[in-house]
């Protein structure tokens, strides 16, 4: 576990019990940029472990999926696919084709081409029979 300063919330909490001051509801658009992040590997790997993705389709060659991370063409990501029949999940690794950020409701989504790499016959065997549902 990261030990960072502060804390993350997740749910819903007593957040305004410990406020100094009267929040007031008004929406404004901000601009900002990242000046230092403390432990930044750690960090990194800490919200590596929070990254979720939906696909959109599937193909034995890539994926479209929705996730909530902008990533750069060319990045190569690890992606987890659940088990079938039980078997456990299993890893494939793929190249970011393209990758188109969202905005919807106030929160920032992207949807990204994926392209399978370095996919062994097993694996590829796997994956094909989530295709095949």
């Amino acid at each position: 576990m990261v030990d960072l300063p502060g804390k993350l919330e997740f749910t819903g909490g007593a957040g305004a019990d410990r406020r100094q001051a009267a929040r007031i509801l008004r929406a404004v658009d901000l601009n900002f940029r990242v000046c230092a992040l403390p432990g930044e590997q750690d960090l990194i790997s800490a919200l590596d472990k929070l990254l979720v993705a939906q696909s959109h389709d599937l193909s034995e060659t890539g994926v479209c999926m929705w996730t909530t991370r902008v990533l750069v063409p060319a990045s190569t990501i690890e992606l987890e696919f659940p088990g079938t029949s039980g078997e456990p999940p299993f890893r494939a690794k793929a190249r970011v084709v393209w990758c188109q950020p969202h905005a919807e409701g106030g929160y920032l989504k992207s949807r990204m081409g994926l392209e399978f790499v370095d996919l062994t016959p097993e694996l590829r065997a796997r994956l094909l029979k989530i295709i095949s549902g």
